[in-house]
């Protein structure tokens, strides 16, 4: 009976992360998140959004065409002079162009700054994929581990019933004391409660999934595929972040945008040109006389600004600060990036150690635990002893799914940090999101609206 109790705690307690047939694995539902999440659509429809911003920037190099159109209908009365007055009513018609000509460069650097900030943008849109991949597949292995260990405490607290009814039997014919038998109903009671608290926990973190996912989770497996992406040395994964980080590229972005803004600002205080054109037609009708004439003409108007209140050179000056402010968001950007890289291989590496210790610990538990069995069969020790060496293997049991699920976070950390924690690295059975497609689709739209 011992033995087959020991044998029964061994096999069950090893189920924890085994792979099931028609499982969904890690990548199947990274997949499922990148299509539906509503976080990313958010995000996307936000970056098109500002692609608008280059459009609009260019707008500065275009003619504003415009058509006027008015209608008058009075009577003049008059009381004095010469003349009786009369009715009168008055048409007209323009169409009025005005082409920019120069306008101090304000234009071309405005559309310069507008691009950058989409390239900043579509790199903030990256890193925030790379956000929801991270947190959906650190939900899917909280899933895993959860279950894991709710198994494991079910298998527990049906082998202490077991070891509760074997217990009240020798009870019954001498062989232990009550004592024996309270403590056996003891830590069948905490086994119980054990069970009830993993199981709240894993429902916890099934809705967590089905938050971010969008799906309950079916059979999950243990992504043993991470290990093959992650780097095998931290020099290595410090050279692809700091050439590959979103973070870093996001801030280079914005320098850039910051300081195409201060020379947009600045040609404010240059002279602006502008070449100006109109038709026009004006009909006038009145008792006397009709007239209608028609007039051409074009001109050049030249604008030189001498002094706006302090506004222009209070935005030249606030540019200036911002830019300065992104220069130092660069700094910030590789310095969180190396914290980054740095924090989440030591984290790897170190529950790399860790699950071989607990792998020790496993083998070193199941040896103790059946050495107590014979031990008590022998008269050499008690109950007590034999439940804690249950205890012993079990928390053993429980801290390698922890530590399971832990290395792969850290893992999935390190590659977020790499920039490696997106849909096309990887390789995601979806279609991809092409932010630049839609962007050289915006940028020369003259009239579309869609």
């Amino acid at each position: 009976m011992k033995k087959t109790l020991l044998t029964v705690l061994l096999i069950s307690t090893s189920l924890g992360f085994s792979t099931l047939a028609h499982a969904d694995d890690i990548f199947a539902v990274l997949a499922q998140t990148y299509a539906s999440n509503p976080t990313l659509q958010a995000e996307r429809a936000y970056l098109r959004s500002v692609d608008e911003n280059v459009a609009l920037a260019k707008s500065g190099y275009r003619p504003n065409l415009s058509l006027q159109a008015g209608y008058r209908d009075g009577e003049n009365k008059i009381k004095k002079g010469v003349g009786n007055g009369g009715e009168y009513n008055n048409l007209s018609g323009a169409a009025v162009v005005s082409q920019p000509v120069f306008s101090g460069f304000s234009t071309v650097n405005s559309v310069k700054a507008a691009d950058r900030n989409v390239k900043a943008a579509q790199n903030n849109l990256a890193n925030i994929e790379q956000n929801v991949l991270l947190s959906a597949s650190t939900a899917y292995l909280d899933v895993v581990q959860n279950r894991a260990i709710v198994e494991l405490q079910k298998n527990n607290e049906e082998l202490l019933q077991k070891k509760l009814d074997e217990t009240l039997e020798r009870f019954k014919v001498g062989e232990v004391t009550r004592t024996d038998v309270s403590q056996a109903r003891a830590r069948h009671s905490q086994a119980v409660s054990d069970r009830i608290a993993s199981e709240g926990t894993l429902q916890a973190s099934i809705a967590a999934y089905v938050e971010l996912i969008g799906a309950e989770p079916t059979e999950l497996t243990e992504p043993t595929q991470i290990k093959n992406l992650v780097p095998t040395s931290y020099d290595s994964a410090l050279d692809v972040a700091l050439k590959n980080s979103y973070t870093i590229k996001q801030a280079q972005h914005l320098y850039a945008a910051r300081g195409y803004e201060v020379y947009a600002n600045t040609g404010a205080l240059f002279p602006t040109l502008t070449l100006d054109g109109s038709l026009s037609r004006n009909k006038s009708e009145q008792e006397a006389f009709d007239t209608t004439t028609n007039n051409a003409e074009w001109g050049v108007n030249l604008n030189i600004p001498l002094y706006t209140g302090g506004a222009t050179r209070a935005k030249i000056r606030q540019s200036k600060y911002l830019k300065w402010q992104a220069q130092e968001g660069v700094l910030e950007a590789k310095r969180s990036v190396k914290a980054a890289v740095q924090s989440a291989w030591e984290y790897m590496k170190s529950n790399e150690s860790q699950l071989k210790a607990i792998e020790a610990q496993i083998n070193a538990n199941a040896i103790a635990l059946e050495g107590v069995q014979k031990e008590e069969a022998l008269g050499n020790r008690t109950i007590l002893d034999v439940l804690d060496a249950y205890q012993e293997l079990l928390n053993s049991k429980v801290n390698d799914v922890k530590a399971r699920r832990t290395y792969y976070v850290s893992a999935m950390n390190l590659l977020a940090s790499m920039g490696k924690m997106t849909a096309k690295e990887l390789k995601l059975d979806v279609e991809l999101y092409d932010a630049e497609k839609h962007y050289k689709n915006t940028k020369g739209k003259w009239l579309s609206l869609n």
